[in-house]
């Protein structure tokens, strides 16, 4: 009885709660990441006045240590191809214009071109 008590104690409760806080942990990083990106989709869309039309974002990157993200947006139903954005997020703010120098200095060669 005690060997049982023991094992429970040392093993499975431990266990137990290395298990649980690895999925509060892991959980509310993934709740994080869908947070921001559907900010970034909203920033966008204001940028370029798409009004009630989605706009989808793809080979979203993160840079400058997470302060920043890099990737291609495309308003849904344009007959436009894809194009390069980074959105601040500690600003909040996007840039649209790939020649700028925020947009150069941090992305660079991140985004294969302007559109594709």
């Amino acid at each position: 009885m005690t060997q049982t008590r023991s094992f429970v104690l040392v093993f499975i409760v431990p266990l137990a709660v290395f298990v649980i806080l690895g999925a509060v942990i892991f959980g509310g990083q993934a709740l994080s990441e869908t947070r921001g990106d559907a900010e970034v989709q909203q920033a966008i869309a204001a940028a370029v006045n798409a009004g009630n039309a989605d706009v989808e974002v793809v080979n979203l990157q993160r840079v400058d240590h997470g302060y920043g993200v890099c990737g291609t947006y495309r308003v849904t139903g344009s007959d436009k191809g894809f194009s390069s954005f980074y959105y601040e997020t500690v600003n909040k703010k996007v840039v649209l214009d790939t020649s700028s120098q925020a947009f150069q200095s941090r992305c660079g060669f991140s985004t294969l071109c302007d559109t594709f």
